[in-house]
């Protein structure tokens, strides 16, 4: 049990590392669309280690799970803001597309 604790520790810190990097990144760079990837990747890991700690029944440490609760929904609004800026992003390109369709039309027409 040790182990997943030890596992979960990491995976937190990484999680927290990899969000400061997303925050001090430009969301147009390549590097931030690898960050995010890393953080969905982290997210699971994170996951799959709170599953087993929760199904052991023999895991009692209540101020543990609540820290990690309390964690959970810190990286609940840490996350949401890196999805709001990929929304942005794609709906900035949706944008361009728009307008590039609408540039060939009245050029097609001419």
């Amino acid at each position: 049990m040790d182990n997943v604790i030890q596992q979960l520790t990491n995976v937190n810190d990484n999680i927290l590392l990899n969000l400061k990097k997303i925050d001090d990144s430009n969301p147009i760079t390549e590097d931030f669309h690898v960050l995010v990837l890393e953080l969905q990747s982290l997210i699971e890991q994170r996951e799959a280690c709170l599953k087993t700690l929760v199904s052991n029944s023999e895991f009692i440490d209540q101020p543990f799970l609540m820290d990690q609760f309390n964690l959970s929904q810190t990286l609940i609004m840490r996350s949401t803001k890196v999805m709001e800026d990929c929304r942005a992003l794609v709906q900035v390109d949706n944008n361009a597309n728009r307008h590039i369709k609408a540039y060939k039309a009245i050029e097609s027409n001419r």
